[in-house]
């Protein structure tokens, strides 16, 4: 009987995490990324600084959080739901709804794509003294 109520509930989890897999915004980051603006700064930027450019966590718009970087938007919204142990990364599955979630990355996503563009700039603006 115990196994039966494991195997139910593991499947009741991989279902709900193959519902996450996509973004449901990646088309369509504006308005998601407005609200996710503001999400983030009341749930992540203590941590993670104005922006997601880092802190005492980790910067969220270069390297493996930016755009081609390792980590996809169904990891971020893994580590975002669930937490990182051993990391001050806790869960915010209970404080923010699925929706708000994905709308904090989609904000991360279209601040990763406006950093690159104007780091792009700055490069070949760049003058050396």
């Amino acid at each position: 009987m115990k196994l039966i109520k494991f195997l139910f509930l593991l499947s009741w989890i991989a279902v709900g995490l193959a519902h996450a897999q996509t973004n449901p915004y990646a088309e369509r980051l504006s308005q998601a990324a407005k609200n996710g603006e503001e999400l983030f700064g009341r749930n992540c930027q203590q941590c993670h600084n104005s922006r997601g450019k880092g802190g005492k966590a980790p910067q969220l718009v270069k390297g493996v959080w930016g755009p081609g970087g390792a980590n996809s938007d169904a990891y971020m919204y893994q580590v975002i739901t669930t937490g990182r142990p051993n990391t001050a990364m806790g869960s915010f599955k209970g404080s923010l709804s699925d929706d708000e979630i994905w709308q904090v990355i989609s904000f991360l996503r279209e601040e990763a794509l406006r950093v690159k563009a104007a780091e792009a700039k700055n490069k070949d603006t760049y003058v050396p003294w």
